[in-house]
C-alpha cells in the first residue's frame, strides 16, 4: 500500500510537470518583458571574443565583474553553441518552471515528510510575476534556496567536510545567480541553526518538572549541540563575507536608499497575491482562494496542536514522565513561522527599489508562503493529503489555464510585432524608439497590467548577425555582463513603435521606411552611392596610412588617425584610440610612416559591387616587432602575420568579391603586454573584374 502511494506521488508530480512545461515548449514565444534581452545580451556574450563582429565590440565592453547574475546569461551563452535562440530560452525556462516544486518537494522531504504534498504548491508559484517580468535568474535562485536549505537540514546533525563543501558550493550557485536570495538564505542558515539548539535547550532543561537526567548532564548535552552549532556558524564566515562585501560595494556605488511603496500598496498587494499576477486581474481571484486556503491550514494547524495538548493532559502522561504541557504546544517546525513572520516584516520595510535593482517587496512576498510551508500540521490521514493535493492541483490548473489563454492572444501579437523584413546587413547598428514600449495588445484588447510582453522583444531581430541594439537596458546598469562603451552612434536601422508614429518627420530625412505591420515601422538609413571623384576613372586607388604632417605620395589618398568614415567614401568607423608612427629617417620611402593601435582598427572604403584584389601593407620601427590580422568580408585574410623590427615594408594581399558596395577590414592583433599592438601602412584596393558593377556615373 505504502508504494502504491508513493508510485501516485511520482505519477502526479510527472504529470503536472509534464503540463506545466507544455505551454513553454507548446508557444513559439514566452511571453517575458526582459527575456528577449536577456537572450540578445547572451548572444553578445558568445560572439564578442570574435574580432568580425566589430559592432559589437565597438557598442558595448564586457563586465566581468563577479557580480551575482551571471547563471541564466552564463547558460543561455552556452546553448547558443547548440541551440537557436528560442530553444535556448525554453531551456532556462524548463528549469526555472520545472525545479521550484523539485525543489520544494525536496525541501519538505528532507524537513517534514508529511507536509511533502505541499511541494506541489511549486507548479503555482513557478508561474510567478517576476517568472513573467524575465527574471530568470531570481526564479533560478529560488530553486537553488529551497535545495540548499533543504541539503542543510538534512545532515545539520552530521555535519563532515563533504557536507560543508557541498553546502557551499549550493551558496556559490545561489549567490552568482542572485544576491537577494542568497542573502536570505545565509540569514535562514543562520536563524535555523541557533534556533534548533535552542529549541532542544528549552524543550531538555525545563520541559521536565522532574527530569529523569541531572540538570547538568542536560545542560551538558544542549551545551555540545550549541558547539556545533558554532562551529558550523564560524565555517560561515567565507559566506558572511560575500554576503557584506556585496552590500558594502552596492552601498557605496548606489547609495543606501530607495524606492519605498506605501502602506497601501503593500497591503493590496500582499492580499491580492500579486506575486501571482502577471498580464490580468483574473489571477487574483486564485490568490485570494489560496490566501484562503493557507489561513485554512493555519487555522486547522493551531487547532491540531490544541488537540495533541488536550489529549496529553487527558492521558495524565505528563505526571508519570514530567514533562509540562507547553512542550507539546511548541513545535520545531515553529521556526519556519517565524522565519515567514521575519519575511514578512522585511516585506513590509524593505524598499520596492534600490541599490542595484528593483522589485525587492515583491521577491520577499513570493518567499513568505514557501518558507511556511513545514509548518503546517493538516495532512496526518492519507485523505486529508488527497485533499491537499486536490485543492493545489485545481488552483495551479486554473492559474495556468488563464495564463495559456493569454499566452495564445499575445503570441499573435509578438508574431505580428516581429515580422518586419529587410534588416539583413551583418555587422549593423539597431535602435527602437521607444526604447521599452509597453503599449496596447490587440489580440487581448487591452494593455497588459502588470508585465509588458513587448517591452524588449524587438532583441530577437538583433540576435544575430553582429548587430549591436543602442536601446539595450542591461548595458546602462552594473549588473550584467555587458555595459556600453559607445551608447551615441549613429544608428543604421531603426524601429518605430506604433505610439511614435507622428514623430518620425525628423527621422525620415535620414532615413527610408522599409518594412511595417500593426505595430511598428523599420527604417534604413539612406545611403549615398559609393563616390565615382574617388577614382577619377581609374581601376586601382591606394590608401596611405600617414601621421598628420606626413607626406603622402602623389595620386595616394591619405588616411589619418581621425579620418572618420564619410558615406559614401572612406574611413575609420571605429573610434579607438590610434597613434602615429613617423619614420625619421633622411630618406622616406612610400609606406615606412604608418598607424598603430592595440584596440581592434575597422577601416571602411564605399565601392561598386565586384571583385576587387586589396595589397596591404605593414611595417615596423627599428625596436618594436609587431603581430597583424586582418578580417575582411567577414573572413580571415591575414592571421598572425609577424612584422619584424626595421623600416622593411611587408606585403600581403587577398581576392574579395563585394556585394553590399563597401569594403570594411578589421585589423588586431594577438600580442601581449607592451606589444599588443598593430600597425597599417597602408593598402591597395584594383577592381580585377572592370565589368558593367565598376562603371561610376
Amino acid at each position: 500500500m505504502k508504494i502504491g502511494r508513493l508510485s501516485i506521488g511520482y505519477v502526479t508530480v510527472i504529470v503536472l510537470l509534464i503540463i506545466h512545461l507544455l505551454p513553454v515548449w507548446g508557444f513559439k514565444y514566452f511571453p517575458t518583458q526582459d527575456g528577449a534581452s536577456h537572450i540578445y545580451n547572451s548572444y553578445v556574450l558568445k560572439e564578442y571574443h570574435k574580432h568580425e563582429n566589430y559592432r559589437l565590440r565597438e557598442v558595448y565592453e564586457l563586465n566581468t565583474t563577479l557580480f551575482p547574475n551571471w547563471t541564466s546569461h552564463i547558460l543561455l551563452a552556452a546553448l547558443l553553441y547548440i541551440f537557436p535562440p528560442l530553444i535556448c530560452e525554453k531551456i532556462v525556462l524548463t528549469l526555472c518552471i520545472g525545479l521550484l516544486p523539485l525543489s520544494l518537494l525536496y525541501f519538505l522531504n528532507g524537513v517534514e515528510k508529511r507536509n511533502t504534498v505541499f511541494g506541489l504548491l511549486g507548479f503555482l508559484f513557478a508561474y510567478n510575476y517576476l517568472l513573467h517580468m524575465g527574471f530568470y535568474n531570481f526564479v533560478l535562485s529560488m530553486s537553488l534556496f529551497f535545495f540548499a536549505l533543504g541539503y542543510w537540514w538534512r545532515v545539520k546533525d552530521k555535519l563532515r567536510l563533504t557536507h560543508v563543501i557541498v553546502l557551499y558550493v549550493l551558496l556559490l550557485a545561489t549567490y552568482f545567480t542572485h544576491y537577494h536570495s542568497y542573502a536570505l538564505l545565509i540569514v535562514s542558515l543562520t536563524f535555523f541553526a541557533l534556533y534548533t539548539p535552542a529549541d532542544s535547550l528549552l524543550q531538555e532543561v525545563f520541559g521536565h518538572k522532574e527530569p529523569s537526567q541531572p540538570l547538568m548532564h542536560r545542560f551538558r548535552a544542549s551545551a555540545m549541540k550549541l558547539k556545533s552549532t558554532l562551529i558550523f556558524l564560524v565555517g560561515l564566515i567565507p559566506a558572511y563575507f560575500i554576503l557584506f562585501s556585496y552590500y558594502f560595494y552596492l552601498s557605496n556605488t548606489h547609495g543606501s536608499g530607495g524606492d519605498h511603496k506605501g502602506f497601501e500598496w503593500l497591503n493590496d498587494y500582499f492580499f491580492g497575491m500579486k506575486s501571482l499576477v502577471s498580464f490580468r486581474d483574473d489571477h487574483v481571484l486564485i490568490g485570494r482562494v489560496l490566501l484562503v486556503f493557507f489561513a485554512t491550514a493555519f487555522v486547522l494547524t493551531v487547532i491540531n496542536r490544541i488537540q495533541q495538548c488536550h489529549q496529553f493532559r487527558e492521558s495524565e502522561e505528563w505526571k508519570e514522565t514530567g514533562e509540562r504541557l507547553w512542550t507539546r504546544a511548541v513545535s520545531q517546525m515553529d521556526g519556519f513561522l517565524l522565519m515567514a513572520v521575519l519575511i514578512t516584516i522585511m516585506y513590509f520595510v524593505a524598499p520596492w527599489s534600490g541599490y542595484s535593482g528593483g522589485w525587492i517587496n515583491d521577491r520577499f512576498h513570493l518567499y513568505i508562503f514557501l518558507v511556511l510551508l513545514p509548518f503546517f500540521a493538516v495532512n496526518l490521514h492519507r485523505y486529508a493529503n488527497y485533499a491537499v493535493a486536490g485543492v493545489i492541483i485545481v488552483l495551479s490548473l486554473w492559474h495556468l489555464g488563464y495564463n495559456v489563454h493569454t499566452y495564445t492572444l499575445l503570441n499573435r501579437d509578438i508574431a505580428n510585432a516581429l515580422s518586419l523584413e529587410g534588416m539583413d546587413e551583418k555587422d549593423t547598428i539597431l535602435m527602437s524608439t521607444p526604447g521599452e514600449w509597453g503599449g496596447f495588445s490587440d489580440s487581448l484588447g487591452f494593455e497588459p497590467k502588470y508585465v509588458e510582453p513587448f517591452g524588449h522583444i524587438e532583441c530577437l531581430l538583433a540576435t544575430h548577425k553582429g548587430i549591436g541594439y543602442l536601446n539595450n537596458y542591461e548595458a546602462n546598469t552594473d549588473h550584467f555582463p555587458l555595459q556600453y562603451k559607445r551608447k551615441e552612434l549613429p544608428a543604421d536601422y531603426a524601429i518605430i513603435w506604433r505610439t511614435e508614429y507622428d514623430d518620425v518627420a525628423g527621422l525620415e530625412e535620414e532615413y527610408e521606411l522599409i518594412d511595417s505591420n500593426d505595430y511598428n515601422r523599420l527604417y534604413r538609413r539612406k545611403r549615398a552611392a559609393p563616390d565615382s571623384q574617388m577614382w577619377d576613372g581609374k581601376t586601382t586607388i591606394t590608401f596611405d596610412m600617414q601621421p598628420e604632417d606626413g607626406q603622402t605620395v602623389p595620386d595616394y589618398i591619405a588616411a589619418y588617425t581621425d579620418t572618420v568614415y564619410t558615406d559614401g567614401r572612406y574611413g575609420w568607423l571605429t573610434e579607438s584610440e590610434r597613434e602615429d608612427f613617423k619614420n625619421e629617417s633622411e630618406v622616406s620611402q612610400p609606406y615606412e610612416d604608418s598607424i598603430w593601435a592595440m584596440e581592434d582598427g575597422v577601416f571602411r572604403v564605399a565601392l561598386p559591387n565586384g571583385t576587387y584584389k586589396v595589397t596591404c601593407y605593414f611595417s615596423a620601427n627599428d625596436s618594436e616587432p609587431l603581430e597583424v590580422n586582418l578580417i575582411a568580408g567577414r573572413e580571415h585574410q591575414i592571421q598572425r602575420l609577424r612584422i619584424p623590427t626595421g623600416n622593411e615594408t611587408i606585403e600581403k594581399h587577398y581576392t574579395i568579391t563585394i556585394t553590399d558596395e563597401h569594403l570594411t577590414q578589421v585589423i588586431y592583433t594577438r600580442g601581449k603586454g607592451e606589444h599588443k599592438r598593430w600597425g597599417w601602412s597602408g593598402f591597395t584596393i584594383q577592381s580585377t573584374d572592370g565589368g558593367p558593377n565598376f562603371r561610376l556615373p
